[in-house]
């Protein structure tokens, strides 16, 4: 890890993050046409799938970023500072942009080392920008935001989080929100945990198992699979 990335920075869970995904044109949201939307204007609706598609693009960004809770070992924070960080992504990389990391032990906040519980969130009013190559849909850019808190249990170098989200696509908006979400530090795949992701009228479920493929629910059905290095969803069955 390339130390110099780190800062010390400011920050909490107080203000409400709202991300927008940028989408490659023709991807999920139906072209480049960017018309206005009035309040007396119906939203544009998503598939099922479309749904299952976007909702990958946000279990894909996590999985990139949420190890960064427990891979930090960069420069310690100022006195004035202790515990707070600000992690800029490396130039050149799939992911550009900040986000913040706080760490606490017994309730105040301590060095990283010591903590037994953290926060991961995008500074206010920022988001990070993540590049994805997905199999037959080129690549798509997208910027994602959110609020991430939860133990740290330095034995097993895991951590347990829950937070929110939102998502604009074009004309489209979603919300999404992880319940214990279990980050390690040596991969990029969440061991346990679940995201539950509205689009529209579709309502659906992500589950981790450690594994590189994420199953989403439908009405409580297992309905798709996601790829969590590449973002491709797959019908069951196919």
């Amino acid at each position: 890890m390339n130390h110099n990335n780190w800062k010390t920075g400011r920050g909490g869970l107080g203000v409400l993050f709202l991300p927008v995904l940028l989408l490659a044109c023709g991807i999920l949201a139906g072209g480049c046409e960017s018309d206005s939307v009035t309040p007396d204007d119906e939203l544009p609706q998503v598939t099922e799938e479309e749904a299952a598609q976007q909702a990958a693009l946000v279990a894909v960004g996590i999985a990139k970023v949420g190890p960064k809770l427990l891979s930090f070992n960069g420069l310690k924070a100022l006195e004035k500072d202790l515990g707070v960080y600000l992690y800029e992504f490396p130039v050149g990389g799939d992911i550009s942009g900040s986000i913040v990391l706080e760490y606490f032990s017994d309730g105040i906040h301590s060095h990283w080392d010591d903590a037994d519980y953290g926060l991961l969130y995008t500074p206010e009013g920022e988001m990070v920008i993540v590049e994805l190559e997905i199999e037959g849909l080129s690549t798509v850019v997208f910027e994602l935001a959110f609020a991430l808190q939860g133990d740290i249990d330095q034995d097993t170098d895991t951590a347990t989080v829950s937070g929110i989200g939102t998502m604009d696509t074009g004309d489209l908006h979603s919300d999404f929100d992880f319940t214990d979400l279990i980050l390690t530090e040596i991969s990029a795949y969440p061991d346990g945990g679940t995201m539950d992701f509205v689009a529209g009228a579709i309502s659906l479920e992500v589950e981790y198992d450690g594994e590189d493929m994420a199953s989403v629910s439908v009405n409580g059905v297992i309905t798709y699979h996601i790829n969590l290095d590449t973002g491709v969803v797959t019908p069951v069955g196919e």
